[in-house]
C-alpha cells in the first residue's frame, strides 16, 4: 500500500486537522520567507554589478560573477518550483480534510483557481525567471559590448567564442544530468 493510499483510508481526527493546518500555515511561510531572503540576495548580486561595472568592466571579472548568479537564481527556481508543488499537496490535502475551506477557496476564487494559492504561483516562478533573464541579458551584454580601450571588432575574438562554448557544453551537461536523475527518479519509485 502506498503512502497516499493509507492517508486516503484514515479520518483525520480535529488534533489531526489542526496539525495539518498547522503545518500548512508552516510550508506557506517558509514559502513567502524564502521567496524574500533570494530576492534580496539577488538584488545583492545586482548591485555588486552595477558598482563593479561603473569601476572595473572586465569579462574576466563579470563572467564568474554573472554565472555563479545565474546558476543561484536557476537554484532558486528549482527550490521555489519543488516547494511550490508540496504547498499545492498540503493545500489539497487540507481541502479534503476541512470542508468548510473547500468551500471558501471555491467560493472566492471559483473553479479556475481552486487551489487558494493562485497568487503564489507566479511568484514562485516568475520572480526567478525574471531574474534569470535578467542575467541572461547581463551575461549578453558583456559579450557584445566594446572593451574599452580596444578598437570595436565586428567579429566576436576567439576568447569570447571559446567562453559561449565552455558554456554550452556546461548548459548540455546540466540537461544530460537532470535527464539521468529523473530516470533514477522513476526507477527508484518502481
Amino acid at each position: 500500500m502506498k503512502p497516499n493510499e493509507l492517508h486516503e483510508n484514515l479520518i483525520a481526527t480535529p488534533d489531526e486537522i489542526n496539525r495539518l493546518w498547522q503545518h500548512g500555515l508552516h510550508e506557506e511561510r517558509l514559502f513567502h520567507d524564502r521567496l524574500n531572503y533570494f530576492s534580496v540576495l539577488e538584488m545583492g548580486f545586482l548591485t555588486i554589478c552595477g558598482i563593479l561595472y561603473n569601476k572595473e568592466s572586465a569579462l574576466g571579472l563579470f563572467l564568474p560573477l554573472t554565472a555563479v548568479a545565474l546558476v543561484f537564481t536557476l537554484l532558486w527556481l528549482a527550490i521555489q518550483m519543488r516547494h511550490w508543488r508540496y504547498c499545492l499537496h498540503v493545500n489539497n490535502r487540507i481541502k479534503e480534510l476541512v470542508p468548510e475551506y473547500r468551500r471558501t477557496v471555491l467560493a472566492f476564487d471559483g473553479p479556475r483557481h481552486s487551489n487558494g494559492l493562485s497568487i503564489s504561483e507566479p511568484l514562485a516562478m516568475g520572480v526567478p525567471l525574471l531574474f534569470a533573464m535578467t542575467w541572461v541579458a547581463f551575461l549578453v551584454w558583456i559579450f557584445v559590448r566594446p572593451i574599452a580601450g580596444e578598437p570595436v571588432q565586428q567579429f566576436p575574438s576567439v576568447e569570447r567564442v571559446l567562453l559561449i562554448a565552455v558554456v554550452s557544453v556546461l548548459v548540455w551537461i546540466m540537461v544530460k544530468l537532470r535527464r539521468i536523475e529523473q530516470r533514477l527518479r522513476q526507477v527508484s519509485d518502481r
